[in-house]
């Protein structure tokens, strides 16, 4: 499988590209995605309803349409202009952060925002959408940006995007958690 990203302003489209043999000629079939980054107040009511099942479906935190509304920067995956994965950097929630940085033993600023919300529906997971997804963030709010997460997958998403881990880990709702940093001295 070969997969290729093609990057127009502030969308990226994500193409995988499947090449299937048959007895006359070789013939593609691509399922195309688009990335994009947006405010909250950019999507419908119904659109940020689809959002929050998605993430509620990861199973990774507790999620509702308020907290999704009280991001800073959403991005989006959409195939065929259906949603199908979404990612935050959240608010400013100093309290957490310092809460984190407790947790984990490795101190950090207070005002550093958080990325997270990073959620594929199941259908479409495996296809590199998290990658883009984080990618669509770190362009759309570039700086420093801190992450927890219990998931292997999501690990190497971070470690891929430039984040890396510090500190120790500690107990979380499911698992246990570790703290990513990216851009912070």
């Amino acid at each position: 499988m070969q997969n290729r990203a093609v990057l127009s302003s502030a969308t990226i489209i994500f193409q995988s590209m499947n090449p299937q043999r048959t007895q006359t000629a070789p013939t593609k079939t691509a399922q195309e995605y688009s990335v994009k980054a947006c405010a909250p107040v950019d999507l419908s009511d119904a659109e940020l309803a689809t959002c929050v099942e998605i993430v509620k479906d990861g199973g990774a935190v507790a999620m509702s349409l308020e907290k999704l509304q009280n991001v800073r920067m959403l991005a989006v995956a959409r195939k065929a202009g259906m949603i199908v994965g979404v990612g935050a950097i959240k608010r400013d929630r100093p309290d957490r952060a310092a809460d984190i940085a407790r947790r984990s033993g490795f101190g950090f600023p207070e005002e550093t925002p958080e990325l997270g919300y990073v959620a594929v529906a199941p259908q479409h997971r495996r296809q590199g959408l998290s990658y883009q997804l984080v990618g669509a963030l770190l362009k759309a709010m570039p700086g420093g940006l801190f992450a927890t997460t219990d998931d292997q997958h999501m690990m190497k998403t971070l470690s891929g995007a430039g984040f890396v881990r510090h500190g120790s880990k500690w107990r979380g709702r499911r698992g246990q958690l570790s703290l990513w940093l990216k851009n912070i001295p």
